[in-house]
């Protein structure tokens, strides 16, 4: 019957003095002698900073410097002579321009107001329609033409500033113009336009056939016709022979693709022939564009 109640005494010590080591609160409600505690702690030199981020104070204060600049013993002068103020006045103008007595009158007779018009309305250009030809005798076709006929609308050309329609009239020729007779005629040859003169200058006429020019005008062209090469400028054929080039006739089966200013229209049994300087051109499609192709074809 001992033994449980020695078992619990050693249990009841062991706490007991537990609790009076570590237990404040129990250590509280036992005296103490407090004169073995010191009565203050002693300053810490590591104190916390504030929790505003200011830095702490140190004990160490930085020592004054013992370098000072001297004062200045001889300080500069005040200045005594100021600058004296430009007394001199400007000299008052011996002629003074008068006033204007006389203003200008007020204009009576005001700009009259713009009063606008309206622009007339814009007509298209009518397509251009050449002269008629109508031939004295009845005409017949010779030969019949290698292409097949097409109308299509005629358009004058122009080959430059430099050529000039059959019968345009002109005062002066250009220095380089060149004098050709041919059966006892003079012609006048400039840029590939023939002249003849007339009175007070001189006017176009139609290339002579035989005429004779050593270099063909810019912007001719080459026509093949069997097996021959003519060259074509401003409504003329040309053939190169001994170096030259000479005038010769239309010839039969020449395809061109445009005709000069001053061919005429005419109407060959129910078909519209174009003609120039004699020569019958047909409206044709060739080489995949609009042509004209001479015809052999007579006035009976």
């Amino acid at each position: 019957m001992k033994k449980p109640y020695l078992k619990l005494f050693t249990v009841f010590s062991f706490v007991a003095t537990f609790m009076l080591i570590f237990d404040p609160v129990y250590a509280g409600f036992v005296p103490q002698d407090r004169s073995a505690r010191p009565e203050q702690r002693p300053p810490s030199n590591n104190q916390r900073p504030p929790a505003n981020g200011h830095k702490p104070p140190t004990n160490n204060p930085r020592p004054p410097a013992n370098n000072h600049r001297p004062p200045v013993t001889n300080p500069r002068p005040p200045v005594n002579h100021p600058k004296p103020p430009v007394t001199r006045p400007r000299p008052p103008v011996a002629n003074p321009r008068p006033p204007v007595t006389h203003p200008r009158p007020p204009i009576n007779n005001p700009r009259p107001p713009v009063v606008a018009h309206p622009r007339p309305p814009v007509h298209h250009r009518p397509p251009y329609r050449p002269p008629v030809y109508r031939p004295v005798r009845p005409v017949y076709v010779r030969q019949r033409p290698y292409y097949a006929y097409r109308y299509h609308t005629y358009t004058p050309y122009h080959w430059g500033p430099s050529w000039h329609p059959v019968g345009f009239f002109i005062a002066a020729l250009a220095t380089t113009a060149i004098i050709i007779a041919i059966n006892d005629q003079q012609y006048h040859y400039a840029n590939g336009v023939y002249y003849a003169q007339a009175s007070g200058g001189y006017t176009v006429v139609p290339a002579p056939v035989g005429a004779t020019i050593t270099v063909l005008p810019s912007g001719y062209s080459a026509v093949p016709v069997s097996n021959v090469t003519y060259y074509y400028y401003g409504g003329a054929y040309y053939t190169q022979s001994s170096g030259a080039y000479v005038v010769v006739a239309p010839p039969v089966g020449a395809v061109v693709s445009n005709l000069p200013d001053g061919a005429q229209q005419a109407t060959i049994n129910g078909n519209k022939y174009m003609v120039y300087n004699g020569t019958y051109y047909q409206p044709v499609f060739a080489n995949g564009q609009n042509a004209y192709e001479v015809v052999d074809m007579e006035e009976q």
